[in-house]
């Protein structure tokens, strides 16, 4: 016999509610709300935070936004407009009691996940950064995205720094490096995450780039501000070295170059050469003032570790294969030569080669391998990386480089002549 079926219009009314009711009664418990939310007016959004330290207590400095401010601007701040933003700085014996010192001097809590930049000052990165790091690392409020940063002095000067074309100076910082990394790629840019994974690696070092105010007094007030000319700006300046976690060396922008080269985080970049042999018949042989810049467009490297036996020193073979365009030429070699083409890609690769070489030479006299050669030879030869990890520093200063550039200049713009050269033959016409 089957199973007796009831009707639905037959089953009581209470018993057909307390059905429907059951389930919304299970997910008015689960679904309890923000029970621990935090209103808008009771934060204080950082976009920028600088650390130092004074002897044996931290520094910890905030530009905080004005939200009042930030929201009301569409563009530069009008005569007598407030500043969108505000610094200020706690001390404590550790980073995060120094953070919650804030709140005897503050009417809200400092909320950091849009925190855009840290600016870390030289002599925090002078005595170890690991225990920054570990706090960025640990705490669910503050973002390993942030990019990092290296102050001489304090870091506190570059957060009071105003910008005139981003109304929040953090974030300008911020796409300042993002820019130049994308567009020039002397500097790379380095994040949080980033700069911990370079200090766990083989090598133990990382790169930091610099930021410096450029000029006279800092920006400070809405008198220095509202000028079309300020007597000061923020500038990137030179690559800060780490090996350990500590400060050990500065390298210049030509030679940070040459370094992103080795590292392929080369995106674009310009070169500016003198004509050379290209003026010999001319003007005479080492005659250079006439100059060519061209802009690289790609570039991609390849890098191959050969391990010899015996006393033989390392050796490195790196190999650049690039291409780009003709930005401007005052040069007066025929550009429909093809010889004359080829001698601008050979001036060329002897000038990547030269702009690697030096800044790899830097490295070495630091001992710092910040360009991961390291990690290659453990994964190709890992059991003599166990000889020589105890030796790095100075098995990495007896490197070999061997450099290989391949340049190809696809583009030489609308016309094939300089105007100088165009000029010259128009005059020559004329008499």
């Amino acid at each position: 016999m089957g199973e007796l079926s009831v009707p639905e219009e037959t089953v009581p009314m209470n018993r057909r509610m307390s059905r429907t009711l059951l389930p919304l009664a299970l997910m008015v418990i689960v679904l309890t709300g923000c029970w621990d939310r935090t209103e808008l007016n009771e934060l204080s959004i950082t976009s920028a935070t600088a650390v130092d330290r004074k002897g044996d207590r931290w520094v910890v400095s905030y530009q905080v936004l004005i939200p009042s401010v930030v929201s009301g601007a569409s563009g530069p701040m009008k005569g007598g407009a407030q500043l969108p933003i505000t610094v200020y700085t706690t001390e404590g014996p550790t980073i995060r009691e120094a953070i919650y010192q804030s709140t005897l001097e503050s009417p809200r809590t400092l909320f950091f996940s849009h925190n855009r930049v840290l600016i870390v000052g030289e002599e925090l990165a002078k005595g170890g950064l690991s225990e920054l790091i570990d706090v960025y690392l640990r705490n669910s409020d503050s973002r390993e995205t942030v990019t990092v940063l290296i102050a001489k002095g304090e870091g506190r000067k570059i957060l009071e720094q105003l910008l005139q074309i981003q109304i929040i100076p953090g974030d300008g910082i911020r796409e300042t490096m993002k820019t130049e990394s994308e567009n020039y790629s002397a500097l790379p840019y380095v994040n949080m995450y980033s700069l911990a994974k370079a200090l766990t690696s083989e090598s133990n070092s990382a790169v930091i780039p610099e930021i410096f105010i450029s000029g006279g007094a800092p920006v400070t007030s809405e008198e220095q501000f509202n000028s079309t000319t300020m007597s000061s700006k923020l500038k990137l300046g030179k690559l800060a070295i780490l090996r350990d976690g500590r400060l050990v060396g500065w390298l210049k922008v030509r030679d940070a170059l040459g370094v992103n080269f080795i590292r392929n985080q080369v995106k674009k970049t310009v070169i500016s050469l003198g004509c050379g042999q290209q003026n010999e018949a001319t003007e005479g042989p080492g005659h250079s003032s006439s100059m060519f810049a061209v802009k690289l467009l790609h570039s991609a490297t390849t890098i191959k570790p050969v391990l010899q036996g015996g006393d033989e020193p390392l050796r490195m073979l790196v190999k650049v294969k690039a291409e780009g365009t003709l930005l401007e030429t005052d040069c007066k070699a025929d550009l429909d030569r093809q010889d004359t083409i080829k001698e601008m890609e050979r001036q060329l690769e002897e000038e990547i080669r030269s702009v690697i070489r030096n800044g790899f030479g830097e490295t070495q006299k630091l001992q710092t391998d910040i360009v991961g050669f390291a990690d290659m030879i453990h994964r190709r030869y890992p059991k003599r990386w166990r000889e020589m990890k105890k030796a790095w520093s100075q098995a990495y200063a007896e490197i070999k480089l061997e450099t290989q550039v391949d340049f190809t200049l696809r583009r030489l713009g609308l016309t094939s002549k300089s105007f100088t050269k165009l000029d010259e033959e128009s005059r020559g016409g004329e008499e």
